[in-house]
């Protein structure tokens, strides 16, 4: 009986020609025999019974986050050329980084920590989806910022890697912090920090980040009425009145922008601003108040600030605003429409879909 072909590598070949690249001292070759063999294997690690990564992993500890720093500079040019092989080489480094502390990774770790902490966005996410699967795995927190940076990623960038799914696992603050309106409400939590008080907010803030496109469902806001009332209306309308206050100022520490060159000083926080349609549709349910007509005609301006190359920065909550105008009802909103109406129809804040959308409240009161 005619025996079948054997494979030209067998594990044992496998093995053997990683210790020998290993000792050899050429980072760059068993770079490159990594990536092949990632290729070829469709970033399966564990053919050999793990035996390549054990040979990886008893490599001097310089030596072996050397090769780390390597492989995840890769990342990225691998993101562009080719994709699908993205997700072994990040299972790769997050292996060659186990067991290692932070101290020991600090030159892998602190330079993707401190590119991330100054973007918006990083335009591919393999390379921090490396950086937290390996700290998720080792029990180590993130800075806030650079958690941010991954959570915006998971949002907008063009390849957000395996963020979508890890950045929820860490343990951060209900809203990112670095926009003066959410450094406020980040500040109203802290100093309810402990109290039942703040467990409420806290559960408010997180329904409000759940809301999806600009009007509410009737499924949400039934949800939405008790979290109101745990709070309070009164208390809620005050705080969402300064939070909404602070929404078109600039953040005190810019950040690289994405969509364009420069530094991001308006540009919304995507991960933020899933929020702010929510808190318009909770604020619509308490009793009309002149206040709460104003907040939510300060976000309908703050939402239509324009961001160079970019446009308004968020159309979407412009008509959340608008139609929570319409829900609160009572004297002042119609006084607050007709005063909304030639911002949005003329000027530098003028866009039309909003514009007849205040003109069809007008029409509708």
């Amino acid at each position: 009986m005619e025996r079948a072909p054997v494979p030209p590598q067998q594990p044992t070949d496998r093995l053997a020609a990683v210790r020998e690249l290993a000792r050899s001292g050429s980072l760059q070759a068993l770079d490159r025999y990594l990536y092949r063999e990632n290729s070829a294997h469709r970033g399966d690690w564990t053919l050999d019974g793990g035996g390549l990564v054990r040979l990886l992993q008893e490599m001097p500890v310089k030596r072996r986050v050397r090769l780390l720093c390597r492989m995840s500079e890769g990342l990225e040019e691998t993101a562009v050329h080719a994709p699908p092989e993205c997700r072994g080489l990040a299972t790769l480094n997050v292996l060659l980084a186990q067991g290692l502390s932070a101290e020991q990774l600090a030159p892998w770790r602190e330079p993707l920590m401190a590119e991330a902490a100054g973007r918006l966005v990083v335009w591919e996410g393999w390379r921090l989806t490396a950086l937290l699967e390996a700290d998720l795995a080792a029990g180590r927190e993130l800075p806030a910022d650079v958690l941010a940076t991954a959570r915006r990623t998971a949002l907008l960038a063009t390849a957000p890697g395996g963020l979508p799914s890890v950045v929820g696992r860490f343990a951060g603050s209900v809203l990112n912090p670095g926009e003066p309106w959410a450094d406020r409400a980040l500040a109203d939590l802290a100093d309810l920090a402990g109290e039942q008080d703040g467990t409420d907010w806290r559960a408010l803030l997180a329904h409000a980040l759940t809301a999806t496109g600009a009007r509410a469902t009737a499924k949400w806001l039934r949800a939405g009425r008790p979290l109101v009332d745990a709070v309070g209306p009164d208390r809620l309308r005050e705080a969402v009145a300064g939070w909404f206050a602070l929404v078109g100022q600039p953040r005190r520490h810019a950040l690289q922008a994405f969509q364009h060159s420069g530094p991001a000083l308006h540009d919304p926080d995507p991960y933020n601003w899933r929020a702010l349609p929510g808190l318009a549709a909770l604020l619509a349910l308490t009793p009309p108040h002149p206040e709460a007509a104003e907040a939510l005609g300060a976000l309908v301006e703050a939402a239509l600030i324009r961001i160079r190359g970019f446009g308004p920065r968020s159309p979407l909550t412009a008509s959340a605003a608008v139609r929570a105008l319409t829900a609160l009802g009572g004297p002042d909103v119609r006084a607050e429409l007709e005063r909304l109406l030639p911002v949005v129809t003329a000027g530098p804040l003028a866009y039309k879909p909003t514009a007849k959308a205040v003109v069809a409240a007008l029409a509708g009161g």
